[in-house]
Parts: structure tokens; C-alpha cells; sequence
């Protein structure tokens, strides 16, 4: 790809001769000809200049003899120039040997059904869809135009997955909610969980993850939403668009995300709780109670992050605290058998 046209693809100003040819985005200690570097540590210029065909600063980063460009948002322009110089290769479309479908699938055009795939009765793929191999979908799954199934996800039955939907090996959507009720022998009764799960266009959830299925209605992922690996979410959880989840979140059944939440890795959320538009919340955080749109909260349990702080500082004084007042009874000890 010529530099000009990659730099049209991240929205950068070039500077330098726009006809070089860049092939691929490269590690700083990978680069080599043809490769184009996001520098975002200025040290590393010097050395990238003499095996680096082009890189990628700031705007106000240093000058360079390499062609540049220049752009303020660095992990942007990393996500895409990856995308427009190495977009992976789709699986080749058709239906494996080995594939099991039920009766009334609807399949679109361009699908891929790789190794092993059981497909239930009345499934719909969507156009150009990919599923990997070992993957399970059941009985009334909908999958839209576009998305992909890495190997060995399960879909369970009546669940639907929008379009351009990624769901990364391991991952089980719409697995029972952890729902039963005791008699009077204390004994856990089973609640029948007949929900279903609903992922909105364009939601990405990372390996093994779990999102339960309602007990009555829908649990719900909005438009845009990323989930990282190990994301569990109960039955009933409601959340909004274009949230993002680290590692390990934990979120308990009918809690409802809002729009643009950001959420650490290893977060906990209560059951019933709600979290506003754009609040974010710090990794190890437990929340047990509503957090207002736009907070930024952390803690176990999570609070405003600068009481947090205050909190911290506060717990860091008290072994100094307590030698002080270990020494004052001393003193005042001394000072009762004077005479």
C-alpha cells in the first residue's frame, strides 16, 4: 500500500514522499523494509530510521528523515492501520463434510461451516457468517449477516446474535441463569431460565465468557459492546451501547450497564444495581450500589475514586498512628508513677 493511502486510511497528515510502499505495521524491534512503526516513546526514533520504512508520530512529536504521519490519536491510527494492512484472511465459504444440520436452517449466501459444526432446526445464518469448527448452535439461533464464530462457541437455543457479531473460542451465550428458589427443606428448586439472549450488531466477546440466558424476557448487550475474556453476565442483565469490559468482570443478574461504560479488569457488580451513561469504573472494584452517569468510582466496595484515595491515604497512616499511641500511653504511664 502506498503511504498516501494509508495515511488517508487513519486520517494522518504525511508528511514525505507519499509512493512508498508499506506492507505491513511492525513492533519497533520487528521493523524492517516495508514496515510502517506507531512511535509513541520519541527514544526509539533514532534506531527506527535505519531499518523502518516509514512510522507513525504525533503531531508534535520530532523530526524525522523517514516519511511520517502524523496524527494525535496513536492507538486509533494503530487499530487502523492494522485493519487496512492486515485484514485477516475469511475462511473459505461452503458447508464442511462434516457439518450436522437440522431441518427448516436457512443459510445465506458466501457462509462458512467449518469442521464438526451442529447446527439445530429452524437455525438462520446470515450472509458471509463464519462459524467455526466444534461450534454448537441450537434449536432457533439467529445469526446475522457478517458475523464470526471462532471454534468451539456454543449459541444455545433462541438466541440471536446481530450482525458482524465476534464471538472468540470457548464463549457460551445464552447458558441457564443461576436461578432456584428453596422449599421448605431447604432444598434448591430450579427456575426454568426460558429468556433468551440478544447481542446487538457489532458486540465482541472474548474467550470463554458466559452470558446467561433471562429467566423471562431478554438479557440484552448493546450495539458496539467489547467484552474481554472470562466476562460473565447473569440473567436479565440489561447493557447499553459501546461499553467496554476487561478481564474477569462479573456482572449479576437483572444489573443494568448504561451507554459508554468503561469497566477494569476483575469488576463485580451487584445484582439490581445501575450503572450510569459513561461512568467508569476502576478494575478490582466491587459495586453494590447505583453509580450516577459520568462518575469514576473504585474500591471494594466502589466510591467516588477520589475518596478511594482519601481512604487509602487515611489507611497508609494508621501503623504511624498507632505507634504514636503506643508511645503517648507509655509516656502517660510514666508521667501517673512520678510522684
Amino acid at each position: 500500500m502506498r503511504l498516501a493511502d494509508l495515511a488517508r486510511a487513519v486520517g494522518g497528515r504525511l508528511d514525505g514522499d507519499p509512493d512508498v510502499e508499506v506492507v505491513r505495521v511492525s513492533a519497533p524491534d520487528d521493523a524492517g523494509p516495508g514496515a510502517v512503526v506507531v512511535v509513541s516513546d520519541a527514544r526509539m526514533l533514532a534506531r527506527l530510521e535505519a531499518v523502518a520504512a516509514a512510522v507513525i508520530l504525533a503531531p508534535d512529536g520530532p523530526p524525522t528523515r523517514l516519511p511520517a504521519i502524523r496524527i494525535a490519536n496513536l492507538r486509533l491510527a494503530l487499530a487502523l492501520a492494522l485493519r487496512a494492512l492486515g485484514p485477516p484472511a475469511p475462511p473459505p465459504s461452503g458447508i464442511h463434510a462434516t457439518c450436522v444440520l437440522g431441518a427448516r436452517v436457512r443459510v445465506g449466501t458466501d457462509v462458512s461451516l467449518g469442521p464438526y459444526v451442529v447446527v439445530g432446526d429452524g437455525v438462520e445464518i446470515g450472509d458471509r457468517a463464519a462459524v467455526g469448527a466444534h461450534t454448537v448452535l441450537e434449536d432457533g439461533v439467529r445469526i446475522a449477516a457478517d458475523a464470526v464464530l471462532h471454534p468451539r462457541v456454543t449459541v444455545r437455543h433462541g438466541c440471536v446474535a446481530g450482525a458482524r457479531v465476534v464471538l472468540q473460542s470457548g464463549t457460551v451465550i445464552g447458558s441457564d441463569g443461576f436461578g432456584y428458589a428453596q422449599d421448605a427443606g431447604r432444598r434448591h428448586v430450579l427456575i426454568p431460565q426460558v429468556g433468551v439472549v440478544v447481542l446487538e450488531d457489532d458486540v465482541e466477546i472474548g474467550a470463554n465468557a458466559a452470558v446467561d440466558r433471562a429467566t423471562l424476557g431478554v438479557t440484552r448487550i448493546g450495539r458496539g459492546t467489547k467484552l474481554d475474556n472470562y466476562v460473565h453476565i447473569g440473567h436479565n442483565v440489561q447493557i447499553g451501547e459501546d461499553v467496554a469490559m476487561a478481564a474477569g468482570c462479573r456482572i449479576a443478574g437483572s444489573a443494568r450497564i448504561g451507554n459508554r461504560v468503561l469497566m477494569g479488569g476483575m469488576t463485580g457488580v451487584a445484582d439490581h444495581v445501575t450503572v450510569g451513561d459513561d461512568a467508569v469504573v476502576l478494575g478490582g472494584s466491587e459495586v453494590t450500589r447505583d453509580i450516577p452517569p459520568g462518575a469514576v468510582v473504585a474500591g471494594r466496595p466502589a466510591r467516588p475514586r477520589m475518596e478511594e484515595r482519601r481512604r487509602d491515604a487515611a489507611a497508609r497512616r494508621v501503623p504511624g498512628l498507632l505507634r504514636e499511641v503506643a508511645d503517648l500511653r507509655r509516656r502517660v504511664a510514666r508521667l501517673e508513677r512520678t510522684p
